[in-house]
């Protein structure tokens, strides 16, 4: 009897700790991914049932994107070239800066009378993110390190398409640069 007990037991835990997206209260759908294994420069979302991208204006050129969600289209650019700490969203509609000079573990969005910050859930770790602000949300990669691939939480259909593009870029620039070794 004790035997039967603890063989239940164990496999009750073991089914407790996996870590599989429907524990994590994850949409497995949320996802946000290159287009193909490492194609830095063409990223796919799939959001709560709609999809959209992400997309270098041309290759390798990680001043200037473009996006497509929700039907609505968008430019998001940075201020001065190479200037990654600045970044404007559809010209100035939303400001995206790093929260402190060339530290890319911090970020403030602002605009559409929002404020929105995205931080690294611990110190240069870019695996997992938090938003926080008027706005909440997570997001992370599938795996460690694994920075083309991203699983997205939060009530992403309270927000116009111009809000989650802002924020959405994070994940996709700082993977795109920090991946290739054109970090700072």
């Amino acid at each position: 009897m004790k035997s039967l007990l603890i063989i239940s037991l164990a496999a009750v835990l073991v089914l407790a700790c996996q870590t599989n997206t429907s524990n994590l209260g994850l949409d497995p759908t949320d996802r946000l991914q290159t287009n193909s294994s490492e194609d830095w420069d063409n990223w796919q979302l799939s959001l709560e049932g709609e999809s959209g991208r992400f997309r270098t204006y041309s290759s390798e050129d990680w001043d200037n994107w473009s996006y497509d969600l929700d039907g609505e289209t968008g430019r998001i650019r940075t201020n001065s070239a190479e200037d990654w700490d600045n970044w404007e969203l559809d010209n100035g509609l939303f400001t995206i800066r790093t929260s402190y000079s060339s530290d890319w573990d911090s970020w403030e969005i602002r605009g559409n009378g929002l404020l929105i910050k995205v931080k690294t859930s611990s110190p240069n770790d870019w695996d997992s993110w938090r938003v926080s602000g008027d706005f909440n949300a997570t997001f992370r990669t599938s795996s460690s390190e694994d920075w083309d691939h991203w699983e997205l939480q939060g009530d992403w259909a309270a927000l116009d398409a111009s809000t989650k593009a802002a924020i959405l870029f994070i994940p996709v620039f700082t993977s795109s640069i920090y991946i290739q070794g054109v970090h700072l």
